[in-house]
């Protein structure tokens, strides 16, 4: 039986709900044409979905020729399995964005890598994360009201946090990329590296530099990696965006312009 939030959810985005995975997946499309490039948009709540939205019909009505899909999972719902099932619905995508992670002291970026979890049930000491000099001073630049400590717990050794069990309490612990699972611990969920260097991570970083004027570097970032994984499903092109709705219809007009996938829908 549907939850009547999600109903008056789906009325309010003009949205339609999708059942699988032991939940509701909210689809809201901004279909300009059948066939067209199409670049999918996953928030964590419906806030994230309305500037790409706004964006959507802004860049449209001026003639781009893309599609966007608004993702929304909803309570309960398995994303990883929600994105399978549907794969044929959404069809072939030119990317997938990630707009629900935040930004770093809520300034312009774009993320390079995001940390996974393990759990233990006793902590072990983790060797230091990897970190470029390049990155260090960005990072120093960005979060200048950290202090040195609270940025290596961050990003280099992140502290274990005791966590229940069914047999009592076990620890968990953010892993970033190139540090090795400790022996005996369970991979809960894998780290991600992204691209930087590629088309999508261009269009994206000249959009966010043009709507704000301001520098933007590439960052890890301490968040849940996981929906981008789940969107991995759909597209190899992925990576974690947001912005105001100018940033959004610059970041779109450029992704028209990438290359599109041999297209197939579930109507062909």
């Amino acid at each position: 039986m549907l939850n009547p939030e999600a109903l008056q959810l789906a009325a309010e985005l003009g949205g339609t709900l999708l059942q699988a995975g032991g939940g509701s997946l909210l689809l809201v499309e901004r279909l300009r044409a059948h066939g067209l490039p199409q670049v999918a948009v996953l928030g964590r709540d419906a806030a994230d979905l309305r500037a790409p939205l706004e964006a959507a019909a802004h860049a449209q009505a001026r003639g781009v020729e893309l599609n966007l899909l608004a993702l929304l999972p909803l309570p309960g719902c398995d994303l990883a399995a929600a994105l399978a099932s549907h794969q044929r619905r959404l069809g072939a995508l030119v990317a997938a964005l990630d707009a629900g992670l935040p930004w770093l002291s809520d300034q312009p970026m774009l993320v390079r890598r995001l940390p996974g979890r393990v759990f233990r049930t006793a902590p072990v000491p983790l060797p230091k994360a990897p970190m470029g000099p390049l990155e260090k001073a960005e990072l120093k630049l960005l979060l200048a009201d950290w202090g040195s400590d609270r940025r290596k717990r961050v990003f280099r050794r992140p502290e274990w946090q005791e966590v229940p069990t069914l047999d009592g309490c076990g620890f968990e612990v953010d892993l970033w990329p190139g540090v090795p699972v400790p022996e005996g611990a369970l991979l809960r969920v894998a780290p991600l590296e992204l691209p930087c260097a590629t088309p999508l991570t261009d269009a994206l970083r000249g959009a966010l530099r043009a709507a704000t004027g301001s520098p933007v570097p590439f960052l890890p970032l301490p968040a849940d990696p996981a929906p981008l994984h789940a969107l991995r499903l759909l597209t190899a092109e992925v990576a974690a965006f947001r912005g105001s709705v100018l940033a959004w219809e610059s970041a779109l007009i450029g992704l028209a312009a990438l290359p599109a996938p041999a297209h197939f829908c579930a109507r062909c």
